[in-house]
Formats: C-alpha cells, structure tokens, sequence
C-alpha cells in the first residue's frame, strides 16, 4: 500500500510539472503573441504617420493659399472651408504623430481665468484659483477641439483633491449625458452700469450651473445618471485613427487628455475628462509675448497720457508695459512718480491693496490712490484739502487686471483676468478714455 501511494504521488508530481510547464509556454506564447501585435500594431501607425505626413505636406500649401487669397463675392465660403480643411489635416498628422510617439507634456503656472474665458468655459469664477501646474497649451487645445466636436458648451467643476491638489472636471452639456443647452435659473447676469469684461456671461461668480460638488471621480468610467433616472455609459473615447467614424478632431483631444494623466469620454453627444492639477505661485509664471510676429501694432492713441500700472511681478509689469507702450502711451509704476499729476488711467493688479506701498499693488476703491497722491507732493497735498483734487483722483479711469475677480467688481470700470490679451487691454483703455 505504502509503495503504491508513493507511485500515485510521482505521478501527481509528474501532472503538476507538466501542467506548470505547459501554463509556462501558453504564457510565454501570449507574451510573444502580445508583442507581436504591439510591434505590428506600431509598423503600420508608423506606415500611416508617413502616408499622413506626405499628404500634410502636398495639400497644405494649395489650401493655404485659396484660404488667403479667397475673398470678394462668393468666395468667402471657399476661405472658410480652405480653413476648415487646413485644421483637418493638421488633427489627422497630429492624431498619426502621437500614435507613434505620446505628446510632450510641459507643465507651468497657468493663469486659468483667462484662459477658461478665452475658451467660453462656464464655471464659477469665486471658486477657481487664479493659477494651476498645467500644460496651457495642450488644455486649450483639447477646450477647442470638444467644443468643435459637439456644439456645446463647455463647463467646469472644481473641487479639492488630496493632497492640497485641485480636480478639474470639464464637461459638455450638463454633464450627464445631454449635450444640451448650459443655462439654468441659477445663472446671475447682473446688468451692471460698469462695463465688466470679466463675463463668462458676466456671472459675477455663478455662471456655471454646476457647482462644485455634483461630479465625483468615482464617476469616472462607470457612468452617472441623467435626469430622468436613466443609466447613462461612459465609455473612454480610443487614441486612434482605426475607428469607423474619423473624427480627427476628438481623437487628437483624447492624446492630449490621456499625456495630460486624465480620460477623456463620451456618453452620446457629451464629452467629459478630468484633471489634478496642483495650486501655483504667481511669482513662477510668465505671461505670454503680447504680440507675435504676424500682429499689427496698434495706432498711437495714448500720446501726452500717462498709465499708472501697480503691478507687483516683474514679468507682467514687463508685459503691461509692451502694452501700453505699444500705443504711446507714458508709463509709472508708483504714484510718487505722478508728482501730483493725475493720471489718464489706473492699471490695478489687486482689489484691496494701498497704491502708497511700495510693490505698486491697487486699490479696491481708490481711496488708497488719493492718499497716495497727496502724501506724494506738497501740491497734491493742499489741493487734496478741499476734496476736489481727492475727487479727481478717485474718479480716474480704473482697470482691474487680476488673477481672481473681485468681490466688488462694481469698484472698477473694466475687469479682465491675467494675462488679458494685448487687444483687449488696449481696447478698454480706448473705451475709458473715450478714444
């Protein structure tokens, strides 16, 4: 009996090892068929990143040039669509570019109420940080290509992630599947006198209908429900050309999204991803060169008028002043340098900071600007006293140019975010001054 078990266990050991050895050679078999697909599946990207590429090249040129010179009677549709045809082809390289290679992510300070504004994003502009660890360019890549996609509007959610992180969720539609219309009863137009250009729909703090806490990352890939109650699936949207409905457009927003650590997905018309982006210092930020190459500087309005810019980071006050200097304009940064002399127009960084420091901040109420002015020279003072020159002063033409809107945006005539584009600056500045 004792010999005929120990039989049965040579022979249970001997099944062990040849099913341990055979799960071994599926296994490597698998591997090597895995790998086999991966090198393929990369050959013929690589085939089509060079078809693409050759075709970019051959039709661009023609395209560009019946974009430029299609202009008169009946032809404008023939530029319009040479345009569309260009941005086509330039999503269909890209989308074969990143196939092969995955985009490169670089992170900076990014200012996000302007860029959220240049986009037409909804959101709530009291509970956005002025600047995030972000690769500008790409998110607003991907911003243009789903608005282009689905006709709708784009929103954001915020709300605080671990680790002192901030999450962004961006949406079409209303998030749950229906890429309808953003708008609710919630929205704030305030109709204010002053002329704000801090909109998004001049919300003044509320223009997104959705706040911060109706989207959870859980959400992410397993669906939400729509307002009816129904399931509504969310499904990744594919990173490739291989697909039954090219839309060159949305699969390049999906390369962009998934280098920058999110998921962008469909459910129906809507698009949805969300990123983690960490909070960032002002002082590491540099805004961009307000006029490029192909720009057209302005006409000279601005001569015999001096700008009081109180800015406090050296690389926008470098900014503001190739601005305004662009347009003739003369430029302080303290109000000392006024020698009493008011100025044509107040440039403020923040809302509630003294004009007298020395950083140059703003003021919320120009109060601080008065004081600064008459503490400034004796003539400033003793006009001061009998309120008309203090009346002067605080009834100079005030731009805010901040990070974040202010609690009291009816303090200023003009509120744009930084960096606010150079034609927007010096177009509020014409409008202040009745130019």
């Amino acid at each position: 009996m004792m010999r005929g078990s120990a039989v049965d266990a040579d022979a249970d050991a001997d099944a062990d090892a040849d099913a341990s050895a055979s799960a071994s050679a599926n296994a490597s078999a698998d591997a090597d068929a895995d790998a086999a697909a991966t090198a393929t599946a990369l050959l013929l990207a690589q085939e089509r990143l060079r078809l693409l590429a050759r075709l970019n090249h051959d039709l661009r040129a023609p395209l560009a040039q019946i974009a430029a010179r299609a202009h008169g009677a009946g032809l404008d549709d023939i530029a319009g669509l040479a345009r569309r045809q260009l941005a086509w082809l330039g999503d269909l390289h890209a989308c074969a570019r990143y196939e092969v290679a995955a985009p490169e992510l670089a992170p900076a300070p990014t200012y996000l109420h302007a860029l959220m504004q240049a986009h037409g994003v909804r959101y709530q502009p009291q509970s956005l940080p002025g600047l995030a660890m972000l690769d500008a360019r790409l998110l607003a890549q991907v911003l243009e290509r789903m608005a282009g996609h689905s006709g709708a509007p784009l929103a954001l959610d915020i709300a605080a992630a671990a680790d002192g992180m901030l999450a962004l969720a961006f949406h079409t539609g209303d998030g749950n599947g229906d890429a309808g219309d953003n708008d609710n009863d919630n929205d704030n137009d305030n109709d204010n006198d002053n002329d704000n250009d801090n909109d998004n729909d001049n919300d003044n703090g509320s223009g997104s209908s959705h706040g911060s806490g109706n989207w959870s990352r859980s959400n992410v890939g397993t669906g939400i429900g729509d307002g009816a109650g129904m399931g509504v699936a969310w499904t990744d949207v594919r990173a490739t050309l291989e697909r039954d409905d090219l839309a060159p457009g949305l699969v390049l927003a999906a390369h962009l999204v998934r280098a920058m650590g999110g998921r962008l997905q469909q459910a129906g018309a809507a698009l949805r991803f969300t990123l983690t982006a960490a909070p960032a210092d002002e002082d590491q930020a540099m805004p961009p060169s307000p006029f490029t190459a192909r720009d057209e500087l302005p006409a000279p309005f601005g001569d015999g008028l001096t700008v009081l810019v109180l800015e406090p980071h050296d690389a926008m006050r470098d900014y503001l002043t190739e601005v305004f200097d662009s347009a003739g304009f003369t430029l302080c940064y303290h109000a000392q340098e006024l020698e009493g002399i008011p100025p044509a127009l107040v440039v403020c960084a923040d809302a509630d900071a003294n004009a007298s420091t020395s950083t140059g901040t703003g003021t919320g109420t120009g109060t601080g600007t008065a004081a600064a002015f008459a503490a400034a020279a004796p003539a400033a003072a003793a006009a001061a006293a009998d309120g008309a020159r203090v009346h002067r002063y605080q009834t100079a033409p005030r731009l805010l140019h901040a990070l974040r809107p202010p609690a009291r945006a009816e303090d200023f005539e003009v509120v744009l975010f930084k960096p606010a584009p150079a034609q927007q600056l010096l177009a509020a500045a014409r409008r202040l001054l009745g130019k």
